[in-house]
């Protein structure tokens, strides 16, 4: 495997253990502008992880229109879902 190779696989891990957080604008773990900056710039080149923000803003916007009538167990056991999703998700293009 060639260091670019091991270097993307990195980038990919970490765009995915930071992206709920950055597409929620989450308070309790809010990202530098030099980690947006990096987020950003990664999705941009990487099919995978661009597939993965588009899919998680989808989600969202799904999810935004039953807030006010969700069952809040759904909603936790959906997050819990695609979390496990994201984590088994090797990285790799």
């Amino acid at each position: 495997m060639k260091l670019s190779e091991v270097m993307s696989m990195r980038q990919c891990r970490w765009v995915r253990s930071h992206l709920s957080h950055y597409l929620d604008r989450d308070p309790a773990m809010p990202l530098s502008q030099v980690e947006i900056d990096r987020l950003q710039a990664h999705i941009a080149i990487c099919e995978r992880c661009a597939s993965l923000s588009a899919d998680f803003q989808d989600i969202s916007i799904a999810l935004s229109h039953y807030r006010q009538v969700s069952d809040i167990d759904a909603v936790k056991r959906l997050s819990e879902t695609l979390a496990k999703f994201s984590a088994a998700d090797d990285g790799t293009h």
